[in-house]
């Protein structure tokens, strides 16, 4: 997989259309969440590349993108994004988040109008006081006893009652290839984060949210989807899904962004 420099970042990414989008058709760029990779997105992009482009990105820090030792925050991650889009010559995109990623992504629609068509927040974290306390802990056990206590119980504690072993292996997988220093740096900086400005987001917006996921609240995507001044705007929650929805209903996923592509002009 190939390598692009997106401000002082090397990162590892994937793009499936690398001559353009084809006719018609949008600009994806994916945005994976903690103690993941762009490989998330893998079971959905089979429901989009016949008509879109979609480009995935490792963040600094997580899977092949090496760790140098920055300081990490949201609004840098979100600066990266663009600076891919500009490496790729991109001019705009529909952006697609989750989790930690679903912050990253209402964070461009809402500082980047000019460069967002569209945002996808799937299961998109809301800062609060209880999130900088698991955030802070867990940059401090990894520190000091690696990625093992990590991929041991996050797979089966922040999955849905529909999820698989397979699914869970998969997950296992993606948090046992972290860099722990990495992790810790997008650990503080989820705990670091503040809202974005979810009113100054106006380009159309979806959210996606697992009915049985505990680490993005209810609650807390409600509050996203409410604040959002998006005129065309929906809330899709899919039954028996957990925090991985990508991966435990993957077709599911695709088929809703595709649909939400579908009511974009390109």
């Amino acid at each position: 997989m190939p390598f692009l420099q997106a401000n002082t970042h090397r990162l590892n990414y994937a793009d499936s259309h690398p001559d353009g989008a084809p006719a018609n058709g949008h600009t994806f760029v994916f945005i994976h969440g903690l103690g993941s990779s762009q490989n998330y997105y893998y079971p959905v992009i089979p429901h989009l590349t016949e008509k879109h482009r979609c480009i995935t990105v490792d963040t600094y820090g997580a899977a092949r993108s090496p760790y140098t030792g920055d300081q990490v925050s949201i609004p840098g991650i979100a600066d990266d994004v663009i600076g891919v889009l500009d490496a790729l010559k991109v001019s705009k995109a529909i952006v697609v988040g989750h989790s930690m990623g679903g912050l990253v992504a209402t964070e461009l629609g809402s500082r980047y109008e000019d460069r967002v068509q569209g945002v996808v927040a799937i299961g998109p974290t809301h800062p609060s006081e209880m999130l900088v306390t698991v955030m802070s802990k867990r940059a401090e056990t990894v520190l000091g006893a690696g990625m093992e206590p990590m991929a041991n119980t996050i797979p089966f504690a922040a999955v849905g009652s529909r999820s698989t072993a397979l699914q869970k292996a998969f997950i296992r997988e993606l948090l046992s290839g972290q860099d722990p220093k990495g992790y810790a740096a997008l650990c503080r900086a989820i705990a670091s984060a503040q809202p974005s400005d979810y009113a100054a987001i106006y380009a159309p917006f979806l959210l996606i949210a697992g009915e049985e996921d505990r680490s993005a609240s209810m609650e807390g995507c409600q509050h996203i989807f409410n604040h959002v001044s998006s005129k065309t705007k929906s809330l899709e929650v899919l039954n028996g899904v957990g925090h991985w929805h990508c991966i435990e209903a993957g077709d599911e996923v695709g088929q809703l962004i595709a649909k939400f592509a579908d009511g974009i002009s390109a």
